[in-house]
C-alpha cells in the first residue's frame, strides 16, 4: 500500500480485516503463557448497541495487547439464543400476523425462531468485525449448539442425581404479558409513590362491645378475595383472646381463621397481616406452616378468576378500583393513606410483576454458593472496580433458590419426562423432541418448559473452551478475564462462578472487570422511547472505527455509568490522522532502505526520546494490569502527538537519525495498535521496510540511553516552552533575538534550539540583558526592548484584574446554597470546572506579572 495524502479509514478497514482473517491472525500460536477472554455473548437475532461497542473496543484491547506483549492470546466469540428476548421479538410479529403460540405445538415454534435467528445472525457478526474485533472466529459458539445443549444437560442430570435440582410448587415471579415466569433477580424493582388501604373484616361471635373489627391493612386490595387467614403474633397481647377466633372477608361471603404466627409485626400497622398464600411469597410460608387454603384470584393470563366473583375477567388494577368502590359502599374502608414503597415490574412489558403459585424446577444454590463465596473471599477471582466483591459476596450470602423454569418455546427444552399416571414420577431423558417415552412400561410425558438461558450461560467459561471435554482449547479454562456490564454481576458473573466451580472444580476466570453503562450525551439513560439511542455503526461510518474505540474509552472508569461524548471521538479521528500525518513524513524521510543495523542513541534528543518511550511502556503495563483504560488511552495520545510529533519529529529535521526514527515509528504503531488496530496496520502495511502482520508482532525491545543527555534536552524543552509562550503573548507575537553568557549546552544545541523556538538568532555576551527566561535555568534572556516589555506588563495587570473579577463572581454563584441544589447538574459542574480553570490561569498570569 502507499500513503495517501489523508487517512480515509472507510477505505481501508474493510481490507484490513479481512487480511487479519486470511492470516489467521486472531488463532491460537501455541506459544507463549495462554491468555484468554471469552466474549459475552451478544443477541444472535439482534444489532449491536453502544454498550456492545464498549464492551468489543475493551476486550479487544486486552487481547490485542497481551498477543502483542508474547501471550498465546485468544478471544473467544460466539452468540446468545437469548431465549426471552428473542421470543418477545418473534412473538410480535406473529400477532402482527394474527397469530399466537397457541396455534402451534412448541416443536413448530422452536423450528420457525430458529429460522429467524438464523437469518439475523450474520450481521451482528459483521458489526462485530466493523468494530475491529480480533476473535478466533473459526471457535465461535453459539449457545444452542449441540456441544452447548450436550454440555447443559450433563449439567442438569449431575444436579439431578446429587439433589440439587427439584421439581416444587412455589411463588413464581409471573409475567402475565408474556406468560412466562422469572428468576427473582430478573423482576424490575421500583420505589414509587402509592397507596395503602386500612380494611375492616367483621369478626365473627360477640367477643366484647371493644372488639368488633379487625383493621388491616394492605396495598393490593384485589387480593382480599383469595384470602385464607389473617395473622397476629403470638406475643401480641391487643389479640390474644381473638386467636382461633373468625372473620368475614368484606364483599364475600367467606370466613377465615385469625392465626398466630411471628411473620406478623405488632409494631408495624395495625399488627394485622391478611394472608393470600397464593399471591404473596411471605403469605406462601405462612400458609405452608398453617396448611392454609390457596385461593387462586389472579389468574395466569392477568385476569381475575372464577374465585374473585363478580370481579372475574377484570385486570387487577381494574378489579382493585371496583372493590375500593363497593368497600365505601358497605363502610368496611376504614383509611386510605399515601405511601412509598417498592413494587416489582415486568422489566420487559413494564407491567407489574404477579406473584403467583406455579410448579416450577428449581435449583438448590445455598451450597452453590457456599463454594463460590469461598473462593471469592480467599483472593482467587480478582474484581474491578474492587468494591464489587462485597456486593457480590452479599448476594451470595442472602441468595433464594433458583427458578430456571421458563413458558417459552424458544430455548434449550428441560430434559425431564412425568409418569402420566403419577404426577410426581419424574426422569430425565435427553430425548426432548419427542413428546412421549417408554421406560419400564410406562409412559412419560416431557415437560414443555425451556431452561431459563442464564443456565445454559452461566456455564459459558468451561463450554466455550471445551474444558471438561479435555479440547484443543482446554488450556484457555479458567479465563484470564471476565469483562462485562457491572448491572450482570447477580444474573451472570454469580452464576458463571457458582457453576464453574461446581462443575469443574475450578474458578472460571482469575479476574473480573466491570463496565459501567454507556449513556447519552446529556448523562441519561438511552432507549428508543426517548430518541436518544446512538448506534456505534453510525459512529464508525462517520469518524471511522479506531476513532470510535478511542472515543468510548476515553474519560471513562470502572463500574461508573458516564456519558458519551462524541467531542471524544473526533479528538480520536484527529489522532488517527496525526498518526498518518508522522508516519507519511518519517517514510518519506527515511525512505525504503531495510534496516540494516540496531539504532544508535547520538544527540541529547536521542537520549530523551528513548527514555520517554522505554517510561511509556512500563506505565502502558501498569495501566493495563489495573485496567485503567482511559489513562492508557490519553498516554498513547500524549505519546504520539508530543513526546513523537511536537518533540523528536521536530528534532530530527535539524539533526537526523534515521534509524531511530524508524524505530520510534514502530514503537508507536505497536503501543496504538490494540486501541486503534486499523490505522496503525494499515500504516505498517505501507511501509517499506516492515513485513508481516502488525497485530503478530511482539513489542518493541528497549534501548540504552544516556541519562544526563536526555536531561539536558529537557533543559531545552524548558527554554524553548519558555520562549514559545513568552512570544504568543507579546504583542504582534514578534520573535526577538536569544541572549545568553557562557553555556555549554546552549553552545552545543543553538541550531536545534534556534529550530524549535523560531528565534531569529542566537548570541552568545559577555554581558547578556532583555527579558529574563526565569525558567529555563540557563540564564538566557529575550532582546525584547522595554516599550514592549511595558505594553506586555499593563497588559497582564489589566488580566489579573479581569480574572479576579471572574473569580469572584464564579465563587458568588458557587455560595449560592439554591445554585448549587437547584440548577442543573451538568451546569454547576461546568461551573466549578471553569472556577478552576480561572483559579489556574489567574496563577501563572500573577507569575508572569512578578517576573516582569
Amino acid at each position: 500500500m502507499k500513503f495517501t495524502k489523508t487517512y480515509e479509514p472507510n477505505n481501508y478497514e474493510p481490507e484490513i480485516y479481512t487480511l487479519w482473517e486470511t492470516s489467521n491472525t486472531f488463532s491460537s500460536t501455541g506459544v507463549g503463557v495462554p491468555y484468554s477472554i471469552v466474549m459475552p455473548p451478544p443477541n444472535a437475532n439482534g444489532n449491536l448497541h453502544i454498550g456492545h461497542g464498549l464492551m468489543a473496543a475493551v476486550e479487544d484491547i486486552l487481547v490485542r495487547y497481551h498477543r502483542l506483549k508474547g501471550y498465546d492470546a485468544v478471544y473467544l466469540p460466539g452468540a446468545d439464543h437469548a431465549g426471552f428476548e428473542t421470543w418477545v421479538v418473534y412473538e410480535r410479529l406473529l400477532n402482527k400476523e394474527g397469530k399466537s403460540r397457541f396455534d402451534f405445538s412448541r416443536d413448530e415454534l422452536y423450528q420457525q425462531v430458529w429460522d429467524f435467528v438464523s437469518k439475523q445472525r450474520g450481521g451482528m457478526e459483521l458489526q462485530l468485525r466493523a468494530l475491529g474485533v480480533g476473535a478466533d472466529w473459526e471457535k465461535s459458539t453459539f449457545t444452542l449448539d449441540d456441544k452447548v445443549v450436550k454440555r447443559v444437560y450433563q449439567t442438569f442430570k449431575k444436579m439431578w442425581d446429587e439433589g440439587l435440582l427439584y421439581r416444587g410448587e412455589r411463588i413464581v415471579n409471573y409475567s402475565t404479558a408474556f406468560q412466562t415466569s422469572y428468576a427473582d433477580i430478573e423482576v424490575d424493582y421500583k420505589e414509587e409513590k402509592g397507596k395503602l388501604w386500612t380494611i375492616a373484616y367483621p369478626v365473627i361471635g360477640e367477643y366484647g362491645q371493644e372488639v368488633q373489627y379487625m383493621l388491616v391493612s394492605t396495598t393490593r386490595p384485589e387480593t382480599m378475595l383469595g384470602d385464607s387467614a389473617l395473622a397476629v403474633n403470638p406475643t401480641d397481647e391487643r389479640y390474644e383472646k381473638l386467636i382461633g377466633k373468625s372473620v368475614r372477608i368484606p364483599l364475600i361471603d367467606r370466613e377465615i381463621k385469625i392465626i398466630a404466627d411471628e411473620y406478623a409485626d405488632p409494631n408495624y400497622g395495625t399488627g394485622v397481616v391478611k394472608i393470600t398464600p397464593f399471591h404473596d411469597p411471605n403469605d406462601f410460608e405462612v400458609g405452608k406452616r398453617h396448611n392454609l387454603e390457596k385461593i387462586q384470584v389472579i389468574g395466569f393470563d392477568g385476569k381475575m378468576t372464577e374465585e374473585a366473583g363478580k370481579y372475574k375477567g377484570m385486570a387487577p388494577l381494574e378489579a382493585r378500583k371496583a372493590i375500593l368502590n363497593d368497600l365505601k359502599k358497605v363502610n368496611a374502608l376504614f383509611k386510605e393513606e399515601d405511601i412509598t414503597h417498592v413494587v416489582g415490574y415486568d422489566y420487559k412489558s413494564g407491567e407489574p410483576i404477579q406473584p403467583l403459585i406455579k410448579e416450577q424446577w428449581f435449583i438448590s444454590t445455598k451450597p452453590l454458593a457456599k463454594r463460590a463465596l469461598k473462593a471469592i473471599k480467599e483472593g482467587r477471582i480478582r474484581f474491578v472496580p474492587e468494591n464489587k466483591s462485597n456486593v457480590l459476596c452479599n448476594y451470595l450470602e442472602n441468595i433464594r433458590d433458583w427458578n430456571i423454569s421458563r413458558q417459552i418455546p424458544w430455548g434449550i427444552p428441560i430434559p425431564m419426562f412425568v409418569n402420566k399416571e403419577d404426577k410426581t414420577d419424574w426422569i430425565f431423558s435427553n430425548q426432548v423432541y419427542q413428546k412421549t417415552i417408554e421406560k419400564d412400561g410406562k409412559t412419560y410425558i416431557r415437560d414443555e418448559d425451556t431452561l431459563d438461558t442464564w443456565f445454559s450461560s452461566g456455564q459459558w467459561p468451561f463450554i466455550t473452551t471445551d474444558y471438561l471435554e479435555n479440547g484443543d482449547l482446554a488450556k484457555f479454562y479458567p479465563n484470564s478475564v471476565m469483562e462485562t456490564g457491572h448491572d450482570l454481576i447477580f444474573p451472570w458473573i454469580s452464576r458463571m462462578i457458582m457453576l464453574g466451580i461446581y462443575c469443574t472444580g475450578e474458578i472460571p476466570f482469575k479476574e473480573v472487570y466491570l463496565h459501567g453503562m454507556v449513556l447519552d450525551e446529556k448523562g441519561q439513560k438511552m432507549s428508543k422511547s426517548k430518541g436518544n439511542v446512538i448506534n456505534p455503526m453510525d459512529v464508525i461510518a462517520e469518524y471511522g472505527s479506531d476513532a470510535f474505540r478511542l472515543g468510548i474509552i476515553a474519560s471513562r472508569s470502572a463500574g461508573q455509568n458516564q456519558a458519551f461524548a462524541k467531542n471524544k471521538v473526533i479528538a480520536g479521528r484527529n489522532f488517527c490522522n496525526k498518526l498518518w500525518n508522522i508516519s507519511r513524513f518519517i517514510a518519506e524521510k527515511v525512505g525504503d532502505l531495510p534496516s540494516t543495523k540496531k539504532p544508535e542513541v547520538i544527540t541529547p534528543a536521542d537520549s530523551w526520546l528513548v527514555r520517554e518511550l522505554n517510561n511509556v511502556q512500563d506505565q502502558l503495563d501498569e495501566y493495563i494490569k489495573d485496567y485503567r483504560f482511559s489513562e492508557a488511552g490519553e498516554l498513547i495520545y500524549q505519546t504520539v502527538w508530543n513526546v513523537v510529533a511536537d518533540w523528536y519529529v521536530e528534532a530530527s529535521k535539524n539533526n537526523p537519525n534515521n534509524e531511530l526514527l524508524k524505530w520510534a515509528l514502530e514503537f508507536c504503531l505497536k503501543l496504538a495498535h490494540p486501541f486503534a488496530p486499523f490505522v496503525t496496520e494499515t500504516i505498517w502495511q505501507s511501509l517499506p521496510w516492515t513485513s508481516g502482520i502488525l497485530a503478530s508482532q511482539n513489542f518493541s525491545e528497549k534501548l540504552e540511553y544516556n541519562e544526563m543527555q536526555a536531561k539536558g534536552f529537557e533543559r531545552i524543552q524548558e527554554l524553548v516552552i519558555e520562549i514559545r509562550r513568552i512570544t504568543a503573548e507579546l504583542p504582534k507575537k514578534k520573535h526577538y533575538n536569544l541572549i545568553y553568557s557562557n553555556d555549554g549546552l546552549i553552545d552545543e544545541n543553538s541550531e536545534i534550539i534556534k529550530h524549535l523556538s523560531r528565534v531569529p538568532e542566537i548570541i552568545k555576551s559577555d554581558n547578556p540583558q532583555g527579558f529574563a527566561l526565569a525558567g529555563s535555568g540557563l540564564g538566557a534572556f529575550l532582546d525584547i526592548p522595554n516599550k514592549i516589555l511595558i505594553e506586555y506588563k499593563e497588559d497582564l495587570k489589566n488580566r489579573v484584574e479581569i480574572l479576579s473579577t471572574q473569580i469572584q463572581n464564579l465563587e458568588s454563584r458557587l455560595a449560592n446554597k439554591n445554585y448549587v441544589e437547584k440548577a442543573p447538574k451538568e451546569l454547576v459542574e461546568e461551573t466549578r470546572l471553569d472556577l478552576s480553570e480561572k483559579r489556574a490561569e489567574l496563577s501563572k498570569v500573577q507569575k508572569e506579572f512578578n517576573n516582569l
